[in-house]
């Protein structure tokens, strides 16, 4: 663990405990790896406000259990599914209450408020059957179109674990087919990781990339507009030997060009990496809005890329 979590320690040496409070409030890249523990049940506490989770990233060590509070004068229909949309758990979380959820694999998995929002599918065009596979608000909700989610990514306690997406199909992109979407590429092809804008939808395909650090990944935008692939605005929580902190993964972001647009970028430091299309969807109290501009609508154009230590073989 000291290997992977060493960062946080010089760190540590060479800033002051002030400079570290500004960093993290300035929201600038922290340099403060997730020294993940499997500590006692609720640790990590996500509370609902009706409008939203206090959590959008959670990063949870297999073995520990997530603690959800509804202080509200409601109960809560909580649903968790895997980032598929496979039923993983359903509780109702009393008024004033609180339940405790501890996972029993790795992955990545999304909870939401059934109420406000569901996990909804839409077809991608010319994609033989595939579809986006997210949670969106429903429409009868209040605060439409802003969904009430927040996305765990279950590790081990140096942040991997997860099943590396290298060979795509039906369990990475799901749908009838493997690659046969409206274009095919070069770098589709072998292991190589990629995530694209496919044309009409305007959402992210896959919605979860998980990679090792330093793996190179391709985006292509196939669709008619720009689209952008930016740092979302919210930290992950995780849980350090008892204590709950915070950490932001930032980078340079980049817009990608209509129609065949193209960039490569690799994410060098482990952690969670919540990825989202300023231009087509924005922040919102705890979660996000999608605009009304485009063919995908009401879903939020994000996706998620959970980076691995790339340990030596």
């Amino acid at each position: 663990m000291s290997r992977y979590f060493g960062i946080s320690r010089r760190f540590t040496n060479t800033r002051s405990h002030s400079a570290f409070r500004t960093f993290l409030l300035a929201g600038v890249a922290l340099y403060c790896s997730p020294g993940l523990s499997s500590a006692a049940a609720g640790g990590i506490v996500v509370n609902f406000d009706t409008t939203g989770f206090s959590a959008m990233n959670v990063q949870l060590v297999k073995g520990s259990s997530l603690q959800f509070a509804n202080p509200t004068a409601h109960a809560l229909p909580l649903r968790i599914v895997t980032w598929r949309g496979k039923a993983v758990k359903s509780f109702s979380v009393p008024a004033h209450g609180t339940v405790f959820w501890k996972p029993s694999a790795y992955g990545v998995y999304d909870y939401y408020d059934a109420g406000d929002s569901g996990f909804g599918s839409a077809a991608i065009q010319g994609a033989d059957g595939e579809k986006v596979y997210q949670v969106v608000a429903r429409k009868s909700s209040h605060d439409f179109p802003a969904p009430a989610y927040g996305v765990v990514a279950v590790t081990d306690a140096e942040g991997g674990g997860i099943p590396l997406s290298t060979r795509y199909g039906p369990m990475e992109v799901p749908g009838k087919s493997t690659l046969l979407g409206k274009h095919r590429r070069s770098f589709m092809a072998g292991d190589a990781p990629w995530m694209e804008v496919p044309g009409g939808t305007m959402t992210f395909k896959p919605w979860v990339l998980v990679v090792k650090a330093g793996q190179a990944i391709q985006v292509y935008n196939e669709d008619g507009m720009k689209h952008g692939f930016f740092p979302g605005s919210y930290p992950v929580l995780y849980e350090d030997h008892g204590k709950v902190k915070r950490y932001r993964r930032n980078f340079q972001g980049f817009v990608l060009g209509k129609n065949g647009g193209h960039r490569s970028i690799a994410f060098t430091q482990p952690g969670i990496y919540h990825i989202l299309c300023p231009l087509h969807s924005y922040e919102w109290r705890h979660s996000y809005k999608s605009r009304r501009l485009y063919g995908g609508y009401p879903y939020v154009m994000d996706a998620v890329v959970v980076v691995e230590p790339a340990r030596s073989a």
